[in-house]
C-alpha cells in the first residue's frame, strides 16, 4: 500500500501549488485540554460564564432538553453548550490541515517524506475517501461556527429534540444501522446516538467534507468564509432546498450568529 502510495504521491507532485502564505495565516492548530462533563440541570448552563475571548473547552457527554426556557434563554443555553465543541472539533481539523500543508509543500519542492508523513497522508486519504491531495485538502476543511450553530438550531429546535437529549444528536443526523440509534415515533427511520456533543459535531463535519451533496459547498467555502454566501450552497442538507437555507439565513441574521465566529477557546487550555 505505501508504495502504491508512494507513486501517488510522486504523480501528485507535478500538479501541486506552492503552499501560500494566505493558506499559512488560516491554518492554526493546537492541542486543546478538553474539559468532560455531564449536564445535570439546565440550571448548570444558564449560571454558567461566556466569554467569547476565552471559551471554556467543555464537552457534554449528556444532556438535558431545554425545551422548557425561553426562546432568549433557551439560544444562549443552547450556544454555550454547543460552541466548545465547534471550535475543539474546527482546531483538530486545522491542526491536521496545517500538517497537511506542509506535506504538499515538501512534495511541491521535492523534499523526502518521512515514513511517518506518508503514514499520515496515506490514512487522512483513506479517511476523506481521495488520493489527490487538492481535493483531499478541500475535504480538510472547515467553515464558519454561525453556519454550523444555525445548522444545529433547526436540527434540533435549538436543544428541544427528544434526539438531543436522548442521543446528543444535534443535527439530525440518521443512521441504517438498525441496532442503534433512536427511533423516530412516527416512522422506522433510526437517529444517531453519540456519546458526546463533540463526537456529534465531528461526524456532522465529516459527513459535510466527504458526502457528495456538498461538493459544491466546500469549493465555494475555499473562496470565502462570508455565512450568507456560504449557506446558499447547503440546499440538500434538507427536502426543503430553498426554504432551509432561507431559514438558515433567517437563523444566522436574527439571532446574529456570526459574532461568534471570532470565538477562540480559553489559551489556559491550550498546550
Amino acid at each position: 500500500m505505501k508504495g502504491v502510495f508512494t507513486i501517488i504521491v510522486s504523480l501528485m507532485a507535478f500538479s501541486i501549488l506552492l503552499l501560500s502564505g494566505k493558506e499559512v495565516l488560516r491554518t492554526h492548530g493546537s492541542n486543546i485540554k478538553i474539559i468532560y462533563k455531564d449536564l445535570a440541570s439546565i440550571n448548570d448552563i444558564q449560571t454558567m460564564e461566556f466569554d467569547c475571548d476565552t471559551v471554556k473547552p467543555v464537552v457534554y457527554r449528556s444532556v438535558v432538553s431545554l425545551e422548557g426556557l425561553t426562546v432568549d434563554k433557551r439560544k444562549a443555553a443552547f450556544i454555550k453548550i454547543v460552541l466548545p465543541s465547534i471550535l475543539i472539533a474546527r482546531n483538530n481539523i486545522e491542526k491536521k490541515r496545517k500538517e497537511l500543508l506542509q506535506i504538499r509543500e515538501k512534495i511541491s519542492r521535492s523534499i523526502a517524506l518521512k515514513d511517518s508523513e506518508f503514514s499520515f497522508l496515506s490514512d487522512l486519504s483513506e479517511k476523506y475517501r481521495t488520493n489527490n491531495i487538492n481535493e483531499l485538502l478541500s475535504r480538510l476543511n472547515t467553515h464558519p461556527p454561525s453556519i454550523i450553530l444555525a445548522q444545529a438550531a433547526l436540527e434540533s429546535g435549538w436543544g428541544s429534540s427528544r434526539f438531543f437529549e436522548e442521543g446528543n444528536n444535534i443535527f439530525g443526523t440518521w443512521t441504517f444501522d438498525n441496532n442503534s440509534g433512536i427511533k423516530a415515533i412516527k416512522s422506522e427511520a433510526r437517529l444517531s446516538r453519540y456519546d458526546s456533543t463533540l463526537q456529534a459535531v465531528e461526524d456532522y463535519l465529516f459527513n459535510i467534507n466527504v458526502g457528495w451533496a456538498y461538493k459544491d459547498f466546500r469549493k465555494k467555502r475555499t473562496d470565502t468564509s462570508h455565512s450568507l454566501q456560504l449557506i446558499k450552497y447547503l440546499d440538500n442538507y434538507s427536502v426543503l432546498r430553498e426554504e432551509y437555507v432561507r431559514r438558515l439565513n433567517n437563523v444566522i441574521r436574527s439571532t446574529n450568529l456570526e459574532i461568534y465566529d471570532t470565538c477562540r477557546i480559553d489559551p489556559a487550555f491550550i498546550y
